[in-house]
């Protein structure tokens, strides 16, 4: 109990919450609706794929579908770290002047 509990308080306060702040500062404003909408339905979209195959999988592999998740975790961080630019404290006005954002 205690080992779900810190992973709910742990995805709450980091990727649980992050995603939707991101999706909402990325997006220029022409294209901000659309691409939010988009975003938002993938991740949605990706969540019911995860949560139904799990069963499937975990029936198969057992533990190890749990420690596979265990391991993507620190390659998504270092993902994220190198690839996603930081927008605290950014005017979306200053991220859609970056280089290749039209």
């Amino acid at each position: 109990m205690a080992s779900l509990l810190l992973f709910i308080a742990a995805h709450g306060f980091g990727q649980g919450a992050v995603i939707w702040v991101f999706i909402c500062a990325i997006f220029p404003n022409r294209v901000r609706a659309r691409d939010q909408a988009l975003g938002s339905f993938t991740r949605w979209a990706m969540s019911a794929a995860i949560s139904w195959t799990f069963p499937m999988i975990a029936a198969v592999t057992g533990g190890s579908s749990f420690a596979f998740s265990a391991l993507c975790m620190p390659g998504q961080l270092v993902r994220v770290l190198r690839v996603m630019p930081e927008t605290n404290g950014v005017s979306l006005e200053t991220i859609q002047a970056e280089p290749g954002i039209d």
